[in-house]
C-alpha cells in the first residue's frame, strides 16, 4: 500500500482513534460482538448530522451487531485528515466525498474495489446514471473506487417563459445559445444575454469547459500529453468569446449569475442545481425555469459526484458491516431520505430512485415537479477536463489551482490577446506543469 505520511498529525490522529476504538480489539469487535465502524463524512450542517443519526439509528435497529459512528469533518480539512490517517494507519472502515478524494484514495490503493463492484452489481449497474458510475471505474475498468450516492450539475438554467415569447428554441445548441443570448441582450435596461465566467477563477473554468467537452476538446489527449491548443479547444474559446460579449460586464460570477436570473434581469445563466432551493422560494419563477446542457458533438454536464468508499485497510468483520451499512444507504427509501436533506444540491445518482414518486415528495423539489428528474438525469453526460477511464491527470489539479484556463479566457474576452495566443501561451504553461507532475 503506497502511503503519504503526515507525521506531525500522527500523534494528534492517535488519540483521537484510541478514543474511538478503545473499547474494541483489531478486528474492530467489543468485548459484546459488536462490530464498531466509522463513517466520515463532510456534512458538518446540524440538520445533517441529525438525519444521518437519524438514519444510523434506523440501520442499527435492523442489524444490532453493528454500531456506525459518524464522524463529521469539515470540508476544508477533509484532505488533510485522509492524508495523516493513512500515515497513522488508522483509516476508518467508511469514506464519504467527492471524485478527487476518491480518485486519490483509489491511486493510494486504500479502496475495496471488488466490494464496491459487488454491491453496484447488486444494485444493477443499469439502475445508475451512466456518468456518475463513470466517475468512480478503476484504471483497469475492473471495479469502482467508490459507490456513487448523490451528485450536483451545472448546466444552463433559463426562463422558458420568456423564451417562448421571443420565438427562441431551448438553449442546448451552439446555435441555440448563442442566438438566444443576442436577442434577448439589451444592456440599456439592464437585460443580459447570458452570464458565464469570463475572469480568471473557478467558475470561467468551470462554464467554458462544459462547452469544451461537448465539442470533444479536452486538456490532455488520449496519450496523457497536453492538448489545449487543439483545433476543437480553439474553435471552443472562438465560440466562447462571441458568447462572452452578450454577459455583463464585471458581473461574472457565480454569485452575480443566481442574483441576475433571481431578478430577471438575466434569463439564461449557467449555474449549478443548486440554484433549485432559492427558485423554490419564488413560485412564479420557478414555474417558468427549465434546465439544459451545452450540447455540439455530444452533450456535456459539468458537475460533482459524493460516493461512499469502502476502506481494505480494515479487518473483515468491519468490511462485512461496512458493506451492509453501504447497501442500506443506497435503498431507495433510506437514499431519498439521504438527498432531502439537500434537495437540488444532492440528486440521485439512480435512476429508478429519480423515479420513485417518493423522491418528489419535498417542498423544494415539488416545485420542480418532473423538471427535478430531468435535472438528475444531465448526471447522464457527466465530463471533466483532466478525467478519463478512471483516472485524472496528475497536473490537472495545479492547472485548476492556478487558474491558467481562466486567464486565458479573460485575456481572450478582454481582447487583450487572440485566440491562437492566448491558446499557445496556455499550452506552455500546461507543459510545464505537467513535466512537474510526472
Amino acid at each position: 500500500m503506497k502511503k503519504i505520511i503526515s507525521i506531525l498529525c500522527i500523534g494528534i490522529l492517535s488519540a483521537i482513534f484510541l478514543a474511538g476504538c478503545a473499547r474494541s480489539d483489531q478486528s474492530g469487535v467489543d468485548k459484546n460482538g459488536i462490530v464498531n465502524i466509522q463513517y466520515w463524512h463532510t456534512q458538518t450542517e446540524e440538520e445533517r448530522v441529525e438525519q444521518l443519526k437519524s438514519l444510523i439509528q434506523s440501520f442499527e435497529a435492523k442489524n444490532p451487531g453493528i454500531r456506525v459512528q459518524q464522524v463529521p469533518v469539515p470540508e476544508e480539512n477533509f484532505p488533510s485528515k485522509i492524508s495523516a490517517a493513512m500515515g497513522a494507519d488508522r483509516l476508518p472502515a467508511l469514506i464519504e466525498g467527492g471524485i478527487d478524494q476518491m480518485l486519490f484514495l483509489g491511486a493510494e490503493e486504500v479502496t475495496d474495489n471488488a466490494a464496491h463492484q459487488a454491491i453496484i452489481k447488486q444494485l444493477g449497474p443499469d439502475t445508475f446514471y451512466t456518468g456518475a458510475l463513470n466517475t468512480m471505474r478503476t484504471t483497469d475498468q475492473q471495479g469502482y473506487y467508490g459507490v456513487p450516492i448523490s451528485g450536483w450539475v451545472q448546466g444552463i438554467w433559463y426562463n422558458e417563459k420568456l423564451f417562448k415569447e421571443k420565438g427562441l428554441q431551448p438553449p442546448s445548441t451552439w446555435d441555440n445559445i448563442l442566438k438566444a443570448a443576442q436577442t434577448i441582450h439589451n444592456p440599456a435596461k439592464q437585460q443580459y444575454g447570458i452570464v458565464i465566467g469570463t475572469t480568471k477563477d473557478d467558475f470561467a473554468e468551470q462554464t467554458f469547459s462544459q462547452f469544451a467537452l461537448s465539442n470533444n476538446a479536452q486538456v490532455f489527449n488520449d496519450k496523457g500529453e497536453v492538448n489545449f491548443n487543439s483545433p476543437e479547444m480553439k474553435e471552443t474559446l472562438e465560440y466562447y468569446n462571441k458568447l462572452s460579449k452578450f454577459t455583463p460586464s464585471g458581473a461574472e460570477s457565480w454569485r452575480e449569475a443566481r442574483e441576475l436570473f433571481l431578478s430577471g434581469r438575466a434569463p439564461m445563466v449557467m449555474y449549478s442545481s443548486y440554484l433549485m432551493g432559492d427558485l423554490a422560494a419564488n413560485k412564479d419563477l420557478v414555474k417558468q425555469t427549465r434546465f439544459t446542457v451545452p450540447e455540439k458533438k455530444s452533450a456535456a454536464t459539468f458537475g460533482q459526484i459524493t460516493s461512499v468508499s469502502i476502506m481494505n485497510t480494515i479487518s473483515p468483520q468491519q468490511s462485512e458491516a461496512a458493506k451492509k451499512f453501504t447497501m442500506f444507504l443506497m435503498e431507495k427509501e433510506t437514499n431519498i431520505k439521504y438527498l432531502h436533506m439537500s434537495p437540488g444540491g444532492a440528486n440521485p445518482t439512480r435512476k429508478i430512485v429519480a423515479a420513485d414518486p417518493a423522491y418528489l415528495q419535498n417542498e423544494v423539489l415539488q416545485a420542480f415537479g418532473s423538471e427535478a428528474v430531468r435535472i438528475a438525469a444531465s448526471l447522464n453526460d457527466l465530463k471533466r477536463f483532466g478525467f478519463e477511464k478512471g483516472r485524472i491527470e496528475p497536473a490537472m489539479g495545479d492547472i485548476s489551482a492556478q487558474f491558467i484556463i481562466g486567464e486565458a479566457i479573460n485575456q481572450i474576452t478582454e481582447g487583450r490577446s487572440s485566440v491562437n495566443a492566448a491558446a499557445d501561451n496556455a499550452q506552455g504553461q500546461m507543459l510545464k506543469i505537467a513535466k512537474r507532475a510526472h
